[in-house]
């Protein structure tokens, strides 16, 4: 696991890979984040502990609490900011999920013969 520090905390990432990143991130009271957006990845912000404030471009605010998550959509510029206490969450970013990814070879099913008695 790679931690980074800011004067915001710490962000621990946990899990990456070519469609998605995950980390924890330990935030101080009273910071924010920088007004950004990204090209192609959702964010999705999971309240642990603590107040997570959340401003888009969208001119929506959110004050999420412990147990709520909020997802931001590609091309969206947005910010995260904490309140008087420290506060914990999970970001995930990842692309879109396409359900016609998959190509299949053969249709799955029960692995148990049938019998004809």
């Amino acid at each position: 696991m790679e931690a980074t520090h800011g004067t915001w905390g710490e962000r621990v990432r946990i899990f990456q890979n070519d469609s998605a990143l995950v980390t924890v991130l330990y935030l101080n009271p009273y910071q924010r984040c920088s007004w950004h957006s990204h090209k192609t990845a959702y964010n999705q912000f999971y309240v642990i502990s603590g107040e997570l404030g959340i401003k888009t471009s969208k001119g929506h605010t959110s004050h999420k609490k412990p147990e709520t998550s909020f997802t931001v959509e590609p091309g969206i510029k947005h910010e995260f900011q904490t309140y008087y206490e420290p506060t914990v969450i999970v970001e995930v970013a990842f692309v879109k999920y396409d359900e016609h990814d998959i190509e299949r070879e053969q249709l799955g099913g029960s692995l148990k013969e049938s019998t004809n008695e």
